[in-house]
């Protein structure tokens, strides 16, 4: 009886171990809330290779799409805060209570902001034949014809709407916004003259830049973007206060620990801080970062009151 109450005890011993063991080695899901293939996609499946490469840690990427991102965002805001489930957040999601008065989950507890990977300009395009090349000439062309110049977006409530409507709003310009079902329907229209302006992400704009389909005339940053150094920033061309990134990082469900917290935020800096990653970053005008999650929670709260007035003081709504 003896021998076998040892027995028992070992193996009881053992199995807890196991499952321990096979606790701590389950992956963790990055819910990413756009397709495969954008800049979200693409930085997200970058880190998390990186981060892989570093600690042998398993990371799967899961793209849910849908709902202007409210599906993946709701989605990991109700899921176990044990630091396993992630959510890809960007400027979209600092927009969404100025589009959407009633959220299924409280953007200012729910999700707690965790880490930024990097920031990206964006970029105002004009056609390659467009007839003004600065934004004094814009400005003048706009203001000698009121509403007859016209901007592309992805539609009513994308990112590159509201921010185009805060250029509008803060250049004191009036052109008429043409909505399409997406940014690359809207860059055919502007390399049709369709359309005479967009402002776009650098990833989705440099390409077509480098090409010498379109020219772009402003970057939306502090500072000039070392992917276009001979570009201005839109204060640099003449209009002070209008500072506009897109900008991407990850947060998870309220009350996930200090200690998985903590990991994940230095995993993510050790992953873009690596050469190869900041290169590639680098390349598609992407700035790396290196807040704390006590500057990137701040940041994203003033992100999210800056898009809420904007959005609300030009009318912008998303029908049901």
């Amino acid at each position: 009886m003896r021998r076998i109450a040892i027995f028992l005890c070992l193996l009881s011993s053992f199995l807890g171990v196991s499952a321990q063991a096979q606790v701590g080695n389950k992956p963790m899901r990055i819910i990413v809330p756009f397709a495969v293939g954008g800049a979200s996609d693409t930085y997200t499946r970058l880190v998390a290779q990186k981060i892989t490469e570093q600690t042998g840690k398993t990371i799967v990427v899961e793209n849910r799409t849908g709902a202007g991102g409210r599906i993946s965002f709701d989605y990991v805001a109700h899921a176990p805060a044990d630091g396993l489930t992630v959510a890809l957040i960007d400027a979209t999601y600092a927009m969404l209570p100025g589009l959407f008065p009633v959220l299924p989950w409280d953007i200012n507890t729910d999700l707690i902001p965790v880490v930024m990977i990097a920031q990206t300009p964006f970029i105002v395009l004009v056609g390659a034949n467009a007839k003004f090349s600065s934004l004094a000439e814009l400005v003048a062309a706009a203001t000698a014809m009121p509403g007859k110049l016209n901007y592309g977006s992805a539609g009513v409530g994308s990112v590159n709407h509201i921010v185009t409507e805060r250029f509008r709003s803060t250049a004191n310009i009036d052109i008429t916004h043409i909505p399409y079902k997406g940014m690359s329907e809207a860059s055919v229209a502007l390399l049709s003259d369709n359309v005479d302006l967009i402002i776009a992400a650098s990833p989705t704009a440099l390409g077509q830049i480098k090409s010498g389909k379109v020219r772009p005339l402003l970057v939306t940053t502090a500072a000039r973007s070392p992917a276009l150094p001979d570009v201005p920033t839109v204060a640099q061309a003449g209009i002070a206060d209008f500072v506009v990134t897109n900008w991407f990082g990850f947060a998870v469900p309220k009350g996930t620990s200090k200690e998985a917290i903590d990991t994940l935020h230095d995993d993510v800096l050790r992953a873009v801080s690596s050469p190869d990653v900041r290169e590639k970053l680098l390349s598609q005008g992407a700035e790396v970062s290196n807040f704390s999650t006590e500057q990137f929670a701040r940041f994203v709260a003033a992100e999210t009151q800056l898009w809420t007035e904007v959005t609300r003081a030009n009318g912008i709504k998303i029908e049901p």
